[in-house]
């Protein structure tokens, strides 16, 4: 069953005095119940606009979209009351940067019971001035089924001591545990729906191997959907059941993981699959995508990766078709309208779409602009 539906997405942001920037543009994204859907792309594809555009919470943005939907239901016809509820109970977020998204002046049990006795089942008064009284005077008693709630998802994220680190606060704590601590207080309300906002970022890859292990167990034994928005393939393959391609805002490719491992189609997901350090040649010299991402406001007409692409041609510059590579295996690219599937290669001459029609190109491949 399809838990959250978007199609058409585009997020704007209003500068005074200046153009708008258009940070989203024409996202569609479908996320199953169950499954964990991985986000990728380079830093500034628009990932966590499109995150946080899920939680409403992008003040002062313009949002509008031909659906967005969950469970059915439309997220943007709700009221600020409504989504407080659905934030939490229907839909939780583990935020990027934990050290910041965490209270600095209550200890991290508090922190997770306030979000049990919010969205969880217990028999406690959540109202503000009990909170209020919690938060400056008393604290959360310990036989509180709140804070004893708080302490078993402690060791459910697989926190050791977790009556101990449940009175520590966020700062005493390892960029490891904080993030833990974050998947935890996501746990809280129960949701169907986590949003991990590159969870493991600034963590060192024996820490970011054990979240990632206990996302995929804590998804498996609970039965939680997880968008994980990331920009490493690696932990794709991994972790995902299948995956979107984002660059510059919009979709360049969607499928299961296996089918965009297996049989890539754009060139933007070909040059993404190269970097992967197990791709490496036998010389050790990484390959790298030539150029970077243009500017919110810079992005060329057509398809945003056509400045950076080694099989661009004329046609890059109207708008992008969709072309149905197998089922659920969906690209976004003017190679595909010839009618056959181009033989696009960063690695050597490209054979690009022009070329079916009897025009050779030799154009210059991105190998060769890295080596100069």
């Amino acid at each position: 069953m399809t838990l959250l539906d978007i199609e058409n997405l585009a997020v704007t942001f209003p500068v005074q005095g200046g153009p708008d920037v258009p940070a989203v543009d024409g996202v569609d994204l479908q996320v199953e119940s169950g499954e964990i859907h991985g986000l990728v792309g380079e830093s500034g594809s628009g990932k966590s606009v499109t995150a946080r555009s899920i939680m409403r919470l992008l003040d002062g943005a313009e949002v509008s979209a031909d659906r967005f939907d969950y469970r059915g239901e439309d997220l943007y016809a709700k009221s600020e009351a409504e989504m407080r509820q659905v934030r939490g109970d229907d839909i939780a977020m583990v935020f990027q940067d934990a050290l910041s998204a965490l209270n600095p002046v209550m200890t991290v049990g508090e922190q997770i019971a306030e979000v049990v006795r919010h969205h969880g089942d217990v028999d406690e008064s959540a109202g503000l001035l009990s909170e209020l009284r919690r938060k400056y005077v008393t604290g959360t008693r310990t036989s509180a089924a709140s804070w004893r709630r708080a302490v078993e998802l402690l060791e459910t994220v697989g926190i050791a001591d977790p009556e101990d680190v449940a009175m520590t606060y966020p700062h005493q704590l390892s960029g490891g545990q904080r993030q833990r601590v974050m998947i935890a207080s996501a746990l809280g309300g129960d949701p169907d729906l986590i949003v991990a906002d590159e969870p493991t970022t600034a963590l060192d890859v024996t820490v970011e191997a054990g979240i990632l292990d206990e996302l995929q167990h804590l998804c498996d034994e609970f039965g939680v959907a997880m968008l994980l928005i990331t920009h490493d393939l690696g932990v794709v393959a991994e972790t995902c059941d299948s995956v979107t391609v984002m660059y510059s805002g919009s979709v360049m490719e969607h499928g299961r993981t296996d089918q965009l491992f297996e049989n890539p189609a754009h060139p933007y997901t070909k040059g993404l699959l190269r970097s992967i350090p197990e791709q490496a040649p036998s010389d050790g010299e990484l390959a790298t995508i030539p150029g970077s991402a243009p500017e919110p406001s810079e992005r060329p007409d057509g398809c945003p990766f056509r400045d950076r692409c080694p099989a661009a041609f004329d046609a890059c510059s109207d708008p992008l078709p969709e072309h149905v590579v197998d089922d659920g295996h969906v690209t976004r690219c003017h190679l595909y309208t010839e009618g056959d599937d181009p033989e696009v290669s960063w690695d050597g001459p490209t054979r690009r779409a022009s070329e079916v029609n009897g025009a050779v190109d030799d154009r210059t491949t991105a190998t060769e602009v890295t080596d100069g």
